[in-house]
C-alpha cells in the first residue's frame, strides 16, 4: 500500500516539484513527493485552508487589516530571498530553513485568496476572513507544530502524502474559483462546473509542463 501511495503522491509531486532527493525530507523510510520548500509551502497551504473550512470562512468578504497583512506579507519574503539566493549559489540553507521558510510562505496565501472571491467593491463586506489577531496566531502555531512533525519524522509518510495533495488540490481550485466568481454572473452550478472544468485543465496543463520541461531538468541535475 506504501509503495502505490508512494507512485501516486510522487507523480502529483512532479507536476510543482525538482523532486531533488538531498532537498527532501524523510517519512520512515520514504522520501516526501516534493522537496521541503515545497512541503512547507503546501502544508501552510493546507493548513490555512483547514482552519477556514473549520470556522467556515469561505465565504468571507473582508481581507485581514492592514498590520496583519503586511505582517503575512513580510514573512514570506524570506522564502523568496532563500529561494533565489540559494539558486544563485550565494548562500546554501538546509531543509529546515527550506521548510519553515515555506510554511511561512503558504499560510497567508488561503487567507488573502479566499475573500478575493467573494469581495464587494461597493458592499458593506462585514465577514472577515480572520476576525483577529488570536486567530491568526493559532493559525501560525498550527502550521510549525504540523512542520515540526514532519522535520522529525513524527508525520506518516500516507498524512504528508495527502497534506501535500490536498494543499495543491485546493490551491488550484480556489484560484479557479476566484477567477470564474469574479468574472462571470452565472448561477452557483455554473460557477462549480466552471471550476470543475477548470482545475481539471490546469492540472493537465502542470502535467504536460512537468513532462517536458521539469522532469527532464530533474534528470540533468541528477546526472551531475
Amino acid at each position: 500500500m506504501d509503495l502505490l501511495l508512494k507512485e501516486v503522491f510522487d507523480l502529483a509531486g512532479s507536476l510543482i516539484c525538482h523532486q531533488l532527493p538531498e532537498r527532501s525530507l524523510m517519512a520512515g523510510d520514504l522520501v516526501l513527493p516534493v522537496c521541503a520548500r515545497d512541503m512547507g509551502i503546501y502544508a501552510g497551504i493546507f493548513t490555512a485552508f483547514a482552519y477556514l473550512a473549520v470556522m467556515r470562512r469561505f465565504g468571507a468578504q473582508r481581507p485581514p487589516g492592514l498590520a496583519a497583512s503586511v505582517g503575512m506579507t513580510v514573512m514570506m519574503l524570506p522564502m523568496m530571498l532563500d529561494g533565489v539566493l540559494s539558486y544563485a549559489g550565494i548562500i546554501e540553507t538546509n531543509n529546515t530553513v527550506r521548510l519553515f521558510t515555506g510554511l511561512f510562505f503558504g499560510l497567508p496565501v488561503p487567507i488573502l485568496l479566499v475573500p478575493a472571491a467573494n469581495f464587494s467593491v461597493y458592499g458593506r463586506n462585514d465577514r472577515p476572513v480572520l476576525k483577529n489577531w488570536t486567530e491568526l496566531i493559532v493559525v501560525y502555531v498550527a502550521g510549525i507544530l504540523i512542520c515540526a512533525s514532519i522535520l522529525h519524522g513524527l508525520m506518516p509518510y500516507a498524512a504528508a502524502g495527502l497534506m501535500y495533495v490536498a494543499g495543491l488540490l485546493s490551491l488550484i481550485s480556489r484560484i479557479i474559483f476566484t477567477v470564474v466568481r469574479r468574472s462571470s454572473t452565472g448561477s452557483k452550478w455554473r460557477i462549480r462546473i466552471a471550476t470543475v472544468l477548470g482545475s481539471a485543465s490546469a492540472l493537465i496543463f502542470l502535467y504536460v509542463l512537468s513532462s517536458y520541461i521539469l522532469q527532464p531538468l530533474k534528470e540533468m541535475l541528477l546526472a551531475r
